[in-house]
């Protein structure tokens, strides 16, 4: 078990576990600090501190970004960030906006099949809605046998309920979670399309104020794990790592647990020092 897991999701995205079920599971098992990293919300942040004193363990605020790059979708993470800033609040209201248009958009097309399925079904699944929610309902309703098949019959790009989603510059991400006097980390770089040369988009990145990289990740071997280590180091880039722990039915790690991927206790007092620095 990890001292740290920074990569962990809730109901308030994708996830299946409330925010306090998380805590409460980390802090049996010995964690000692955590960041609930929901997509594109800030929802599941506001009683932290509760939360903090109540199952005594550390949480550190979180966001994940799906973000374009050179016509490419990366992930930002951004921590410590300060969820009251105006500018934040404003973008996620935009980008909350989009996902539920989508999601509408997307079940007209699933309706132009002969698909029973409405926005109200989906409506308590979540603060940021995606298509992993319309892909449980299609199994709950019998369309699908299991989310997978969901996605690959209706909800890929190709299919016929796919509809493109809004996604913000990672140029603007990173200006705002500086602004936010946060940290920003690029998500699971092992899970970027192979054609983009990594070295080069994190030199970019770095250009515009990215400050880690995500090294230890369920989806990364071990050669990876090393490759991202050694740039981490060459970049003077700070090194993250977390589960990316969903609860089992929206990733392909349905084995992972809470802390099983993350950092030691060293890297983890590295990782704090960086938010130290940037007050």
């Amino acid at each position: 078990m990890q001292f740290s897991d920074l990569h962990i999701h809730s109901v308030y995205s994708d996830g299946l576990m409330w925010p306090s079920e998380i805590a409460e599971t980390a802090s049996k098992s010995g964690i000692k600090y955590i960041s609930i990293t929901d997509h594109d919300t800030i929802d599941s942040q506001y009683n932290l501190i509760e939360l903090s004193n109540r199952y005594n363990i550390s949480i550190i605020p979180g966001i994940e970004f799906s973000t374009i790059y050179n016509d490419i979708e990366i992930h930002i993470l951004g921590y410590f960030i300060d969820i009251y800033n105006q500018e934040l609040q404003q973008m996620l209201s935009i980008i909350k906006n989009s996902r539920e248009k989508r999601i509408k958009d997307i079940i007209d097309k699933l309706n132009d099949l002969d698909i029973d399925i409405s926005y109200s079904d989906i409506l308590h699944e979540g603060s940021s809605l995606g298509r992993p929610h319309i892909a449980k309902i299609l199994v709950s309703k019998g369309y699908a046998g299991n989310t997978k098949e969901a996605f690959t019959q209706y909800l890929i790009k190709g299919k016929p309920a796919y509809v493109d989603r809004y996604k913000v510059h990672y140029k603007d991400v990173l200006k705002l979670i500086r602004n936010c006097n946060g940290v920003s980390v690029l998500a699971h770089p092992g899970e970027i399309y192979k054609g983009i040369h990594l070295e080069k988009t994190i030199k970019e990145l770095k250009v515009y104020g990215l400050n880690g990289i995500e090294v230890f990740h369920p989806a990364h071997s071990s050669k990876q794990i090393s490759d991202y280590y050694n740039l981490s180091k060459k970049y003077s880039l700070v090194i993250s790592g977390g589960s990316d722990y969903h609860g089992g039915f929206s990733n392909n790690f349905s084995t992972i647990s809470i802390g099983s991927y993350g950092l030691d206790e060293n890297l983890t007092n590295k990782f704090l020092k960086l938010n130290l620095l940037n007050r």
